[in-house]
């Protein structure tokens, strides 16, 4: 599975299913890691990895996990989310560094573990996390939920700073030059 660099696609009804589709991509991501023997492939698959964990981490912290820990009442749980995703963070930036490096001789064990944390970690939301606030949340907040997902990503995929037309199309102001556009 090949995932552009940058892009994950919002797949899904509501917040819940675009997440755990997220996780689909990101167990293939590590499989690939944990497989892949060459340098130049290992770190092609750990840039997407990155790529991919920015985005979706970003979207659990800024939205689910305060929404976990307001709507459901799961303080706790939250805030054993967000140090999960912190230390993954950590352990990809050593494999990172591994390879630019050119000593990847740990680099099987280190990938393997931080597999085994990640797929904790997306077993410990979906089977634990997810339900609580789909519990917790009633129509309207996992409405809310999910266009704030669907809205928070599309300002990530587009840079977000940049204000749009109607169509989608950046608005940029006339150039200096007195070109339009």
């Amino acid at each position: 599975m090949q995932t552009e660099m940058g892009q994950l696609p919002v797949r899904g009804n509501d917040a819940v299913e675009i997440l755990t589709n997220d996780h689909q991509t990101v167990k293939s991501l590590l499989t690939q890691l944990t497989q892949a023997r060459e340098r130049t492939a290992r770190q092609n698959v750990l840039d997407q990895l990155k790529a991919v964990l920015t985005i979706h981490n970003a979207t659990e912290e800024n939205l689910v996990y305060p929404a976990l820990q307001k709507v459901a009442g799961k303080k706790a749980e939250s805030l054993k989310l967000y140090n999960e995703t912190a230390q993954a963070d950590v352990m990809i930036f050593e494999l990172d560094a591994m390879l630019k490096e050119g000593d990847d001789t740990d680099f099987d064990e280190k990938a393997q573990k931080l597999q085994a944390a990640i797929l904790e970690h997306i077993d410990d939301e979906e089977t634990k996390a997810f339900p609580h606030l789909q519990k917790g949340a009633d129509s309207s907040e996992s409405q809310m939920l999910t266009q704030s997902v669907r809205e928070f990503r599309n300002a990530l995929r587009f840079g977000g700073a940049q204000p749009r037309t109607a169509t989608g199309e950046v608005d940029r102001p006339p150039s200096r030059t007195g070109s339009t556009r």
